[in-house]
């Protein structure tokens, strides 16, 4: 798992659990963002941004048995595991929640800190 990898991006402490709050698909999903957050015991969360572009395929699995059809709400959904895969659309990012999986070939990925940037 590239936790660590994201962990240093954003400058924090490594030990804590990743959070996805939110995706969104732009460009009919040639562009991808993920919102998300960092959380460390102790600490206040830290929110961040994984924003891939120039997006070539997608590979997504919905864990459907997880929520009442009628129930629309989202909470936000744990990261079991991540790749970050290769730029250039040469190894895919691949990410397991509680929620869905989602393979992506990217051209870029960034991740930053909301309100401020660490690239």
């Amino acid at each position: 798992m590239d936790r660590g990898l994201v962990c240093e991006q954003l400058g924090v402490t490594p030990g804590g659990a990743l959070w996805i709050k939110d995706v969104h698909f732009f460009g009919w999903g040639s562009e991808v963002v993920f919102e998300c957050h960092y959380d460390l015991p102790g600490s206040d969360p830290v929110p961040f941004q994984m924003v891939m572009l120039d997006c070539r395929e997608l590979q997504w699995r919905v864990y459907a048995h997880l929520q009442h059809p009628e129930d629309r709400t989202l909470p936000a959904t744990a990261i079991v595991n991540l790749r970050l895969g290769t730029a250039g659309q040469r190894k895919p990012l691949q990410v397991l929640t509680d929620a869905f999986a989602l393979t992506v070939y990217y051209g870029t990925l960034t991740i930053s800190r909301v309100g401020g940037s660490t690239e």
